[in-house]
């Protein structure tokens, strides 16, 4: 949900004033109850009147409600209530990163668990999350290669994006690494004065040529290349599932079962080619290596990401009410307007007087 529709922006005190008002009511109750035991135990019951002359107790109620409200409302206040937005002009610092995304049919592939496709999809969820501030874009690519998300400082559209992968997303069977590296360079905008990097992650299983010129190409034009692999030396029997769900394997138009090697060889000269640097998948902290290593050591640029809403915060209403009750405390006097002073002091009262220990 964006920010501005969240009504509270600290919505856990909006929950401990829902608890604390009937136990406050409980208290304040209690409390009371307890004072008058306790003075009708130790005043006489014939005095109590006359010591309470001018006192109300009305008054005496009014304010400890006024300080229980009081409390409640900045509760209220601290749960920093919203209403309304404004929209500013967002900026970044950061980096501009492609990911280029392979979804062709070898990504299927459990050498890697669950499957290559997946294993590369938390691999961009954890770039997401490391790139805070670098504006990211998306590129997938098979047989052919096109723009899935553009450079955007929205990461949650990134990772919708890459929720969305799959591998029939695109007809044309193959991995066009150079048609993918291509796409990435042209999707860049020149203007920002970020850094520029393209980030492959696929098995490297190339059915064309020209992946390490176009690489080259773009480290000419200031972009780097790095090359994540995805797979084993040794490979892995191609299986999908039929119409059933049932698991069959993947055969080539000979009849022949499909078995996928990961190509180390060519993703480390595609990487050398784009001054970048090759990084093996298996490697649990493979995103990680690549992000302290080599994309935070570029030099980050300052960039528009467009208009963003902010939530205009409300907490000065009920924060100003909490004053407001506070001095009303402080105002109201628990005696009454018209009081007798004469029954006040006890005169007239010998007995009174010594209780309250008046002398002549």
């Amino acid at each position: 949900m964006n920010s501005y529709l969240t009504p509270f922006g600290m919505p856990a005190f909006l929950v401990l004033a829902v608890v604390m008002t009937p136990l406050l009511v409980v208290f304040l109750w209690w409390t009371w109850r307890s004072k008058q035991r306790a003075i009708a135990r130790f005043v006489n019951s014939r005095l109590l009147g006359q010591l309470t002359v001018g006192v109300s107790p009305w008054r005496q109620q009014f304010k400890r409600w006024i300080l229980g409200l009081a409390i409640v409302v900045l509760m209220l206040s601290l749960a920093r209530p919203r209403i309304g937005y404004i929209e500013e002009e967002s900026r970044g610092a950061g980096l501009d990163v492609i990911v280029c995304f392979d979804v062709s049919r070898s990504m299927l592939a459990t050498d890697l668990k669950p499957n290559r496709l997946q294993r590369a999809r938390l691999g961009a969820y954890d770039l997401a999350r490391f790139g805070k501030g670098d504006r990211l874009g998306l590129v997938a690519f098979a047989g052919s290669a096109f723009l899935q998300c553009p450079l955007a400082l929205d990461p949650e559209a990134f990772r919708q994006s890459v929720a969305a992968l799959d591998t029939d997303i695109i007809p044309e069977a193959g991995t066009a690494l150079a048609e993918a590296i291509q796409e990435a360079r042209q999707s860049f905008s020149r203007d920002s004065g970020a850094s520029r990097a393209i980030v492959i992650m696929t098995d490297g299983e190339d059915h064309e040529e020209g992946a390490v010129e176009a690489a080259r190409e773009a480290a000419k034009d200031g972009v780097r290349v790095y090359t994540l692999g995805l797979g084993s030396a040794d490979g892995e029997l191609l299986r999908t599932t039929d119409p059933y769900g049932n698991a069959v394997f993947i055969r080539d138009e000979s009849g022949n079962v499909v078995k996928s090697r990961l190509n180390e060889g060519l993703l480390r000269e595609i990487a050398e080619a784009g001054n970048g640097f090759y990084q093996s998948m298996q490697d649990p902290q493979a995103l990680r290596t690549l992000y302290d290593r080599g994309l935070s050591t570029l030099p980050k640029g300052e960039f528009a990401g467009g208009k963003v809403r902010q939530p205009k915060e409300r907490f000065q209403w009920p924060l100003a009410l909490v004053v407001g009750l506070l001095v009303l405390d402080v105002l109201v006097s628990e005696q009454r307007r018209s009081r007798l002073r004469t029954a006040s002091t006890g005169a007239g009262n010998p007995e009174l007087k010594g209780a309250l220990g008046v002398t002549n």
